[in-house]
Order: C-alpha cells, then structure tokens, then sequence
C-alpha cells in the first residue's frame, strides 16, 4: 500500500492534511495523470535537477 492510499484507508485521514485541503482534492490531483506518466515526469524533473547540480560544482584542481 502506497502512502497516500493507507491515509484515505485511515478512518479520519483528513485530520493529518493542511486546512483547506481534501482528500477529495488530492484524489482528482493523483486522477490527473497514469502512473506511468507520474514516473515519467518524476524522472525528467530528477534529470534536471542532477543537470543543475553538476553545472553548478566546480571541477576538482
């Protein structure tokens, strides 16, 4: 069971989100897009991240 899926299981899950937002809305964000697509734009976002990180470190003398 994934995190998000053991807190809707949760009998008052809601209690631990910030005010003013819902399971609810939680559930269309995660219906946005497939699991796959999520990996997907998961990985490029660490890809660019790590592309940063390197262009920013100065080569070792």
């Amino acid at each position: 069971m994934i995190p998000y899926d053991k807190l809707k299981s949760l009998r008052d899950g809601s209690r631990y989100l910030k005010p003013g937002i819902t399971l609810k809305q939680l559930d269309d964000i995660a219906m946005q897009c497939s699991d796959n697509e999520a990996a997907r734009r998961l990985n490029t976002a660490s890809d660019k991240l790590f592309q940063q990180i390197n262009r920013s470190r100065k080569p070792a003398a």
